[in-house]
Formats: structure tokens, sequence, C-alpha cells
């Protein structure tokens, strides 16, 4: 998985591939939550 931080817009992406799993105003390393809910939707890891 890859994180960016686009400065410009000030939007996180979160993705893996070719598939983005977040884009959004909040900061993926800081929120456990928004990483957790990502890799729920790829499959890899079950609901809390």
């Amino acid at each position: 998985m890859k994180i960016r931080h686009i400065r410009s817009q000030n939007i996180w992406l979160l993705s893996r591939g070719n598939r983005i799993l977040y884009r959004g105003r909040r900061n993926p390393w800081r929120s456990p939550h928004i990483v957790a809910m990502a890799l729920h939707r790829e499959g890899l890891q079950p609901a809390a």
C-alpha cells in the first residue's frame, strides 16, 4: 500500500496497486480507523 499527500489540494490518498482505498483530508498515518477500513475493503482484515 502507498500513502501520498497532494499538498496543493490537501488530500491524502491511500492506494494498493491501481485501486484507491481512501481519499480524504484526514491523515491515514494518524487515524488507524482509516487504515482498518481500507484493509477491510480489500478483504485483508475482518471488520472490528
